[in-house]
């Protein structure tokens, strides 16, 4: 009995050092490379040389080398590598790298890099230039050096971009003469105003411009021009990357600007951070005309403003399927608009007055951005969730004084402005076959702003009276939930789209001087491509969206925004949204060194929105 207990002992110490010796069946190996860069012929440490670890044509990790020339990355995880060094100057350098259990720690030693002779057989001068392509459902154009030396910002390049037209005075953006467009900055809706987005983006930071005149179900439909995305160079290579710009455009009044980007990326992650400014004085002058009284309104208008934008982001790739990314973006603006109005009677010159005024502007506006990806086994198969914040936040100090025949004594207004937006999206994108893509998507923008305004001025009542300006508060919020699918397919030279997005509004505002309002809809906004290619240089496409204008917050305030003593602009609180629906055709042929593309748009427009003028009276005298 006691032999057969010491075996059975034996034998279990035995089975449990057995079972303690096996490695864990989910056992994830790592391993970890080190080494010194040097200079071959000097024999000293090279700082700041960039060390990559690939796996085919793939980056998996990456770092540079400290002032002694050391480096050490972490974290490999199994695999066959070469490990590749590189620095200005320097032949590259490559080494075979193995990671597994048998090798987790690998000393390279020193590697030996080699000057490049310092010979120069031939310069070639290759010229950047713009390039247009047209696409399924946009037209790109790709920015090169012959277009950013039309001008130091985004502002000062537009009107070199086809279809595209921006006045330097007031700073109204159209695309294809019409106003109603949507600028995204990487796909991303900003509450910054886009004359003053634009003004601050330096040019030469631009990759490309997309023009989406015909936008697909897939995006918003507001906008009845469509959307302009101005893609942002992006800094791809590994290491500690940076650049600064600086412009100055002068013709009666100067204006500058600047940027600094500033870049991190290793494998896993890449930091960065984008930094730029618009100083500049705006001239704005013109004239109105008013028959009944042969009167005639002369403005002449500057104003000083400066602003700033700071964006930093971090995007993580977890691993070879997820990615995980943030940003945030921080504007500060300060404008200082002055000028007069000078009214001038051309039969009774006693009438004739003249109105100064002044203001103090500042606006700061917030976005933080949370994006998360999820890559499939299939190529191109994914699911990607963004969360979306912004808010803005606005004060307006603004005088008037008069002098003249005018019963008006000098006043101020007093604006304050608040407004934040919150947008959550969806989407999924399947290619179901090599030829077939199924994408669909679910979509919310919670939308709501608070204005407060009060004056120390005087305004005229129902009877005709002038009786002091009552203060007012309007309040106004805009939810919109959506779901959209699109299902497109290649066959042999052809190609189509189509697509329906379903969007339900409800919109609410209140004031303490106007009747509260609602207007709740549901709207179906379907869209379709049909792309013919009869040869590689030929290409015909025909296509038809539907879209919507909603009548923005200024449009629907009731609160005077600008007045002169002759004009008053106010919000109409019974606006409603106003329909597109947009019909195109387009013809591309390709040359050698560039394409030629015509086209051709119709657009049917239901309920149309536009600013009217009335005559005041009040004030016929």
């Amino acid at each position: 009995m006691k032999l057969n207990q010491g075996l059975l002992c034996l034998m279990l110490t035995l089975c449990t050092t057995l079972l303690f010796a096996q490695p864990k069946p989910n056992e994830v190996v790592t391993g970890s490379v080190t080494g010194v860069v040097m200079d071959a012929d000097l024999n000293q440490p090279i700082p700041y040389a960039t060390v990559v670890i690939n796996a085919g044509e793939k980056t998996v990790t990456g770092g540079i080398t400290n002032d002694d020339g050391v480096f050490e990355i972490n974290k490999i995880p199994e695999g066959i590598y070469s490990l590749r060094v590189q620095f200005m100057g320097y032949e590259a350098f490559e080494r075979d790298l193995k990671i597994d259990r048998e090798h987790r720690t690998n000393d390279m030693g020193k590697l030996n890099l080699s000057a490049v002779p310092a010979e120069l057989d031939a310069v070639n001068i290759v010229a950047e230039r713009t390039t247009i392509e047209q696409k399924i459902d946009r037209k790109v154009i790709n920015v090169g050096k012959d277009l950013t030396t039309a001008g130091a910002s985004a502002a000062d390049i537009m009107n070199n971009i086809p279809s595209v037209n921006l006045d330097q005075q007031s700073g109204a953006l159209t695309l294809r003469g019409n106003s109603n467009v949507q600028v995204m900055v990487d796909g991303k809706l900003s509450n910054i105003p886009a004359d003053q987005l634009l003004k601050q983006l330096p040019s030469n930071s631009i990759k490309k411009i997309e023009l989406i005149t015909n936008p697909s179900a897939k995006y918003n439909p507001d906008g009845m021009s469509g959307i302009i995305n101005i893609v942002l160079h992006k800094n791809v290579n590994i290491g500690f990357n940076g650049d600064v710009s600086a412009g100055l455009a002068y013709e009666k009044n100067p204006q500058f600007n600047s940027g600094l980007n500033l870049n991190y990326r290793n494998g896993k992650f890449n930091l960065y951070s984008n930094y730029s400014n618009s100083i500049a004085k705006r001239a704005n002058y013109g004239t109105i005309y008013r028959e009944g009284d042969n009167s005639t309104q002369f403005f002449d208008m500057l104003n000083d403003q400066n602003s700033h934008l700071l964006k930093v982001g971090l995007d993580v790739y977890l691993n070879d399927k997820n990615t995980l990314s943030v940003f945030t973006s921080q504007n500060s603006f300060k404008g200082a608009p002055g000028g007069n109005i000078n009214i001038v009677y051309a039969d009774d010159m006693s009438r004739n007055l003249m109105q100064d005024f002044g203001a103090d502007m500042d606006n700061y506006s917030q976005q933080y951005n949370f994006d998360y990806k999820l890559d499939f086994e299939k190529e191109g198969h994914n699911i990607e969730f963004e969360a979306d914040y912004n808010t803005f936040d606005a004060d307006e100090d603004t005088f008037f004084d008069f002098t003249g025949a005018t019963p008006l004594a000098d006043y101020e207004d007093f604006v304050d402005t608040k407004r934040d937006r919150t947008t959550l999206n969806l989407d999924y994108v399947n290619p179901l076959s090599e030829t077939e893509k199924l994408e669909v998507g679910l979509q919310a923008i919670l939308f709501n702003t608070d204005i407060g305004y009060s004056s120390t001025g005087q305004s005229y009542n129902a009877a005709g009276n002038l009786v002091p300006t009552p203060n007012t508060l309007f309040d106004y919020s805009r939810d919109i939930y959506s779901a959209y699918v699109t299902y497109g397919k290649n066959y042999e030279k052809w190609s189509y789209q189509a697509g329906v997005r379903a969007e339900q509004v409800n919109v609410v505002a209140d004031t303490n001087s106007v009747r509260a309002f609602t207007n709740d809809y549901f709207e179906l906004y379907p869209s379709a491509y049909v792309t013919f290619n009869p040869s590689e240089k030929n290409q015909y496409q025909v296509s038809y969206s539907r879209r919507i204008d909603r009548p923005g917050v200024g449009q629907v305030n009731p609160i005077r925004e600008w007045s002169s003593p002759l004009v008053t602009q106010y919000g109409n609180v019974n606006l409603r949204p106003q329909f597109t629906n947009s019909l195109e055709a387009n013809y591309t042929r390709s040359l050698g060194k560039g394409s030629i593309t015509a086209g051709v748009f119709y657009r049917i427009i239901e309920d149309q929105i536009n600013q009217a003028v009335y005559v005041d009276r009040f004030n016929l005298d």
